[in-house]
């Protein structure tokens, strides 16, 4: 079983811990091995003002035993301000292929899955992102 990284849509006012450090005690606690879903980095990025690459950067990488990438809906919020929706019903987009690029230099080579949920395309959409994850590995 592992414990996969969350999207996230608000801050809490009163949290003591960062996520990436919460992460980090219930690993030291349980240790249990990790999903690191880079969509949902990218996407709590944006929703929450945070950088994504310091995210990866305190993250446990070294419990990563798989990554997820995948596509989410670009909205806006009731001020105007983006807002991105997990839904893995759209093709991965380009600054989440760069943050995969990102967070394999820190864990090095691990499996990774391409996420549809909705919305499934035909197979040529699902092969070419299966060959970008395979270049992006490569490289």
């Amino acid at each position: 079983m592992l414990l996969e990284n969350p999207s996230s849509y608000l801050v809490f006012a009163d949290s003591s811990l960062s996520e990436t450090d919460f992460i980090s005690e219930v690993v030291h606690r349980t240790s249990c091995g990790l999903l690191l879903d880079v969509n949902n980095v990218f996407i709590s990025s944006v929703n929450l003002g945070i950088s994504a690459s310091h995210y990866v950067d305190t993250f446990p990488v070294e419990y990563v035993c798989e990554i997820h990438v995948g596509g989410h809906d670009a909205q806006t919020d009731d001020t105007g301000r983006p807002l991105l929706i997990d839904t893995h019903g759209q093709p991965v987009d380009e600054p989440v292929w760069e943050l995969l690029k990102y967070t394999l230099c820190k864990t090095g080579p691990k499996p990774v899955l391409v996420e549809w949920d909705n919305d499934v395309p035909d197979w040529p959409m699902l092969q070419a992102e299966t060959k970008r994850v395979a270049e992006v590995l490569a490289a």
